[in-house]
């Protein structure tokens, strides 16, 4: 009986896995297609629509082709619409043909970072809380890579409290449709509802563990630091925990987007790279160490150092609406 339960448990943990590497896998979404425009001199453009905010780094590829050269495009995609690639026939009077594979993938690869950037904590100032580094499921069960510069971190809350936004962002992605059973105790579970933030240098920060329906933010609306984006969920029932993960990171490991090798824990390496960033305390600015409390402080100049002239005018006349 017990093998059989390891047995179980182990296969639960695999599905686990796979499920967290697809969050951030690439893929060909239906919120981001491929249209074509055909030219009276018989060229064609390829041309993208998106109808979700962010950035997107796009690779496409052509083959079977006739009349025409095989093209590849790579490049990071962020408005709504736009051109990617326009196909110019060999034979300028006869038609072209081709067939085509895309993938798609959040981020801007490798951007600028300033690793002295000022993060606000994501709770309640002056609410002290002890802060824990999360380990990784796949490296530690399966033998997977390691996420470089690997940083997620956890807090255990004790009430549904609210999290609020670190930095200036957009919103990204929600995802609110779990109501997960609390009373069932586990150390993991992928069905959590999140919220992935995107800020102006190209880091993106997830923030995991809002119960349904809670969420006080929209898809692509701005944010602020200490803008409210919801309340937790309970994690734990036996525990009274209300379980709390968030990470910031950025797209680095980009340029397998386009290969078809089917990912597995086995051969999963990430696409991200992980940052471990200055947070405002109390005690100043400081780098998070696990077990140890931090009591989150707020300061106008973190609050202000992304705004736009605009949008100091508008706080300096009423700094609500910033919340």
């Amino acid at each position: 009986m017990t093998n059989l339960t390891g047995i179980k448990l182990k296969k639960s943990i695999i599905c686990l896995i796979l499920l967290a590497i697809n969050n951030h896998s690439f893929s060909q979404d239906q919120n981001i297609t491929i249209n074509r425009t055909l030219n009276k001199d018989n060229s064609v453009n390829l041309n993208f629509e998106k109808k979700i905010p962010g950035s997107y780094y796009l690779y496409l590829e052509l083959s079977n082709v006739k009349n025409c050269y095989p093209e590849v495009y790579r490049g990071v995609i962020t408005g709504r619409s736009g051109k990617l690639l326009n196909i110019i026939p060999i034979e300028a009077l006869q038609p072209i043909g081709y067939s085509y594979k895309f993938n798609t993938i959040m981020g801007v690869p490798d951007p600028k970072i300033d690793s002295l950037f000022q993060y606000m904590l994501p709770f309640k100032t002056g609410k002290k809380i002890k802060i824990y580094e999360a380990g990784n499921i796949g490296e530690k069960y399966f033998g997977a890579e390691k996420p470089k510069n690997w940083k997620s971190y956890v807090i255990n809350f004790e009430s549904a409290d609210t999290i609020f936004s670190m930095r200036k962002g957009i919103v990204v992605k929600i995802i609110n449709e779990y109501n997960d059973d609390p009373s069932i105790k586990k150390s993991y579970t992928s069905k959590r509802n999140y919220i992935i933030i995107e800020h102006e240098d190209g880091t993106f920060a997830t923030y995991k563990g809002f119960q349904l329906n809670s969420i006080k933010v929209k898809l692509g609306q701005t944010v602020y630091p200490k803008t409210q984006l919801g309340l937790l969920h309970l994690f734990d029932k036996t525990a009274n925990n209300y379980r709390f993960d968030f990470s910031i990171y950025y797209l680095s490991n980009y340029e397998n987007i386009g290969n078809n090798e089917k990912r597995t824990y086995k051969n999963y390496s990430s696409y991200y790279k992980y940052l471990t960033p200055m947070f405002l305390t109390t005690n100043g600015l400081t780098t998070l160490e696990s077990k140890k409390e931090y009591m989150a402080s707020f300061d106008e100049t973190i609050l202000l150092q992304e705004m736009t002239r605009s949008e100091k005018k508008k706080y300096a006349k009423d700094p609500n609406q910033f919340r």
